[in-house]
């Protein structure tokens, strides 16, 4: 196994080993007074890289909270966010805005009747909407603070008590805003989808709503799931694993080291082509791809729902404008039919599992043979509070088509 893998591996397995220990060497007991719970683990991982040299360690730090009643959270309560801040929660909130994924891990906890605005992209999204309005009770009183991370006037006018935000995405322009928010607005920054800090930011979203019992549900259901895949795809050879180039919705932007999809790939037991990327989204020229000669391309798009559209056309489309790229049909992952079209519609906090197992059945079918991922897809639909997702969506999440056996 390369060290960048053992390394991506080692940190998301380190970090959900961290929690469940973190939570289980002492029992939990409700909180009764301002306390800080947060508390750290450091685990070190030692990978031999080659026979012939040294090995390789890497020490990795995992913040989880651990102080907690099974039933009922006291307040005020101390927590550390994805941004390394020290929180206090002085109550449990009761208008929330949301300016990051993390809305998807509101919703799955069921605390969506807290949500009082949201950034334009879930605003706009009708699937989303009608869950939070049925969280809601059907009442619609959910405003839009326009493009992520929000408009500064239109969070006030929302009177939130808590803000979340995200730690990873547009950070200088996030950290302003949050500067500019009045000292009675508490803000925290949750990401809601790296592989890496979702069960433990599902946790501690847990924790803030006082939804402990629902957030421990979600993370041993969906992190039994990706030790499963995780493990799997770690037993594979090296010499047996797939080179693989991944494309985002812009031509020629793939994912270097660090990057969400990177991660993605690694676990899947994927080989990033450009994994000696030197920045986290680079583009690439055409000619690199071609020289590199993946063995498997996955293109990444935003722009097709399969619970919205009629049609999966626009896959299909895009599917054919890939394999059509001037010199590609050198390719490997071309000549022997191993190009796919991929939407992430709604599959953040513990959903990103499912991502992990499509990506892994698409590299290696038959050690997946007995997973199904378009039924772990509906699950994390249904988590969220979607009713029958089999009748709403339809349309598939990848083309062509994977094997549901």
């Amino acid at each position: 196994m390369r060290p960048v893998q053992a390394l991506a591996i080692a940190m998301v397995l380190v970090a959900i080993a961290t929690f469940f220990i973190g939570y289980y060497v002492s029992p939990p007991k409700t909180i009764t007074t301002t306390q800080t719970v947060a508390y750290t683990v450091t685990t070190t991982f030692t990978q031999a890289i080659t026979p012939t040299v040294a090995p390789s360690t890497t020490t990795i730090i995992q913040t989880v909270v651990k102080e907690v009643s099974r039933h009922e959270v006291k307040y005020p309560i101390t927590i550390v966010d994805s941004a390394g801040r020290t929180v206090t929660i002085e109550k449990e909130p009761q208008r929330v805005v949301v300016a990051s994924t993390a809305f998807y891990l509101l919703l799955a906890l069921g605390v969506g009747d807290k949500i009082v605005g949201v950034t334009d992209f879930y605003y706009k999204d009708p699937i989303l909407m009608s869950i939070l309005i049925k969280q809601k009770g059907g009442k619609g009183d959910v405003i839009n603070i326009g493009p992520s991370p929000g408009g500064f006037e239109a969070i006030l006018s929302a009177n939130p008590d808590l803000v979340i935000v995200p730690s990873r995405v547009q950070r200088s322009a996030v950290d302003e805003l949050v500067k500019k928010l009045p000292p009675n607005i508490t803000t925290v920054y949750f990401d809601g989808y790296m592989p890496v800090d979702v069960f433990d930011e599902t946790y501690k979203l847990g924790l803030i709503f006082n939804k402990v019992d629902k957030a421990l549900e979600l993370i041993s259901k969906w992190s039994a799931r990706f030790a499963y895949v995780v493990a799997r795809s770690g037993d594979i050879k090296l010499s047996d694993r797939a080179k693989v180039y991944w494309e985002g919705p812009r031509d020629y932007q793939t994912s270097g080291p660090g990057g969400y999809w990177h991660q993605m790939l690694t676990l899947a037991g994927g080989i990033n082509i450009f994994e000696d990327a030197q920045t986290t989204w680079p583009t690439i020229s055409p000619e690199a791809v071609i020289e590199r000669n993946p063995d498997v391309i996955i293109k990444y798009t935003w722009y097709y729902n399969p619970c919205t559209f009629n049609s999966s056309k626009p896959l299909k489309d895009l599917y054919y404008q890939v394999i059509s790229r001037p010199g590609w049909d050198k390719i490997n992952a071309v000549k022997n039919n191993r190009v796919y079209v991929f939407t992430g519609s709604y599959l953040y906090g513990p959903g990103h599992t499912a991502v992990i197992a499509l990506v892994a059945k698409l590299l290696y079918p038959d050690v997946f043979r007995g997973i199904d991922p378009q039924q772990w897809i509906y699950d994390w639909l249904r988590d969220m509070g979607l009713e029958n997702p089999e009748q709403v969506c339809k349309l598939p999440w990848v083309y062509p088509a994977i094997p549901s056996k």
